[in-house]
């Protein structure tokens, strides 16, 4: 790990005393906060927190509990609610006059859902939201996810530390060996250890998140990005049907790594061109009277309880609409 130099240390302490730590980037005089929690490591998230910084926000990034930098056990899904809570609640004690936004993507997107049941925040900003470990584990027709669950389990759920990703080819005979022998059998020739087993075990016997039940009292803006291409595009549509608040989709041709995904340079080119998707967000926190950035200027996100904002990748514009 190279700590980022232009970020400085930070340390919480949860009230069973597990120190959570990552990183502060912080404007000269901040406007509002940003909370990411993510497993990946924090430091690798120095762009996106510079983004919220040029924002005016002050931006926390932090490892989750049993991951890279913070103490205590790593169990995917489990320990993001109260963890999470505690950090923003000890974060309005210092700055209480400032809003306070919730982001992140993927992983990081449950880890602020999570927070959010628990504690009052100003606005959400998920992209390609992976809700919980059912909705990992499984599409939207039931079938198993092996390809991105063998891949994600064998690189990041198995320690503190990620490990290096599988090659195309031992993934390839993994995901042959889960469909021949079954998910629970295939793995008992990994290596894996008995604390990861059962994790794995969970992974597969997870019941799927009840929506209402989880996040129906939360009513704070919601803006959700989902990719036409993301492998959790329809767990982002439910999400969004169910959301209590203001909630706001943005669609557009890319897939889990967003506009990495679009392999049409010029398709890249023409999103780059329109502002990307932190123009529409730009706009998006304009229009909630949340401080924000210069180039959603070209953006008209419009009012109402629920809109989209779709980009056309052969015009390279954005279409803004209200859905209801």
């Amino acid at each position: 790990m190279t700590p980022p130099r232009d970020a400085r240390p930070h340390v919480h302490l949860t009230d069973d005393g597990v120190a959570l730590r990552g990183w502060i980037w912080e404007p000269e005089t901040p406007r509002g906060i940003a909370v990411l929690r993510t497993p990946y490591g924090a430091w690798r998230q120095g762009d996106a927190a510079r983004a919220w910084t040029r924002r005016g926000y002050l931006c926390l990034v932090q490892d989750v509990r049993g991951r890279h930098s913070s103490e205590g056990e790593w169990n995917p899904y489990l320990s993001e609610r109260g963890d999470g809570a505690s950090v923003v609640t000890a974060l309005r004690s210092r700055h209480p006059q400032l809003p306070v936004v919730l982001s992140g993507g993927s992983y990081d997107a449950h880890a602020a859902l999570e927070t959010a049941r628990d504690v009052d925040v100003d606005a959400l900003v998920l992209l390609v939201p992976a809700l919980g470990l059912a909705e990992t584990a499984w599409d939207a027709q039931g079938r198993p996810q092996l390809f991105h669950r063998i891949g994600w389990w064998h690189q990041h759920g198995r320690g503190q530390r990620s490990f290096p990703p599988l090659t195309d080819e031992e993934l390839t005979s993994r995901v042959a060996a889960a469909e021949r022998l079954g998910v629970h059998r295939a793995v008992q020739d990994w290596g894996w250890t008995s604390t990861v087993l059962s994790g794995w075990r969970r992974l597969w016997t997870a019941p799927p998140v009840d929506l209402d039940r989880s996040y129906g009292a939360i009513d704070a803006p919601l803006l959700l990005v989902r990719g036409d291409d993301d492998f959790f595009h329809d767990d982002a549509g439910r999400l969004a049907a169910s959301w209590r608040g203001d909630v706001h989709l943005v669609d557009g041709p890319w897939g889990h790594r967003l506009s990495a995904d679009i392999l049409d340079e010029d398709v890249r080119a023409r999103l780059r061109d329109s502002g990307g998707i932190g123009g529409v967000l730009d706009a998006w926190l304009a229009r909630h009277g949340l401080p924000s950035g210069a180039s959603g200027a070209r953006h008209v996100v419009p009012p109402g309880r629920r809109s989209r904002s779709t980009f056309e990748p052969q015009s390279g514009r954005w279409r803004h609409e209200r859905t209801a």
